[in-house]
């Protein structure tokens, strides 16, 4: 794997080359320090992943590294873009330029084994490119971090007071920023089980009956069943 730091910080480009030192087949192929530098080294060093800090300057006034990630994301042959950054409020615009991670600083040795592993996927530019799947992501924060959560792996969406948590596929659960009613219109192969939840069709093992008159799900990877409401009963066994 083929990395290019971006940091305008020479003690953080310094920092993040010590960690990929020790990662196996990882090869740090340039190291810039502004915009500029980085469009030059991208022609030449053929870096499949970039390390990119979000405060830089960038190769034209007013452009900072998510202007940067998405110049990138332009490219007929778009490398995967990692931002590292001590700003965790920028995640959001990070992510429409179709970075595949954000990492907040200081990185530590295994929070950027694991971007790298999804660096390693193809990214959704690059699958749209070729005709190959699009990965479908979602940004979830974990405390200082922003998770990377691919929708594949999400059993269900349950509305809170004022949130989203998607439950896994692995057992965790994770905070978005969306709504439910967005992610029911993002996201068709999601249905409303009841007013707070949706839950992923290709996940839905079987549908019972209880003794207490109440209908519920039960999904593939969830010990806990989830009730259907009698105005969604219809939908669901029209999907089962």
């Amino acid at each position: 794997m083929k990395v290019l730091i971006a940091d305008d910080e020479r003690l953080a480009r310094e920092r993040l080359a010590r960690l990929l030192a020790d990662i196996a087949g990882v090869e740090v192929v340039a190291e810039v320090a502004d915009g500029v530098a980085l469009r030059a080294a991208m022609e030449s060093s053929k870096a499949e992943v970039v390390l990119l800090d979000i405060d830089m300057p960038g190769a034209h006034p007013g452009e900072d590294g998510v202007g940067l990630g998405a110049w990138l994301a332009s490219l007929a042959q778009p490398p995967a873009v990692i931002y590292v950054t001590a700003h965790p409020e920028h995640a959001l615009r990070a992510f429409a330029t179709h970075a595949v991670d954000y990492v907040l600083k200081p990185v530590s040795a295994v929070r950027l084994r694991e971007a790298l592993a999804a660096a390693g996927r193809v990214n959704r530019v690059q699958a749209a490119r070729t005709g190959r799947g699009a990965r479908r992501t979602l940004s979830a924060r974990q405390g200082r971090s922003v998770r990377v959560v691919e929708v594949g792996d999400v059993l269900c969406f349950e509305a809170g007071d004022g949130y989203v948590m998607a439950c896994l596929a692995d057992g965790s659960e994770v905070v978005l920023d969306e709504s439910l009613m967005a992610l029911e219109e993002r996201f068709a192969d999601f249905v409303r089980v009841h007013r707070g939840m949706l839950v992923a069709r290709g996940r839905i093992e079987r549908l019972e009956l209880g003794a207490d008159g109440v209908h519920r799900l039960f999904l593939r990877g969830r010990a806990q069943a989830v009730e259907v409401s009698r105005r969604q009963l219809k939908v669901v066994r029209e999907v089962l």
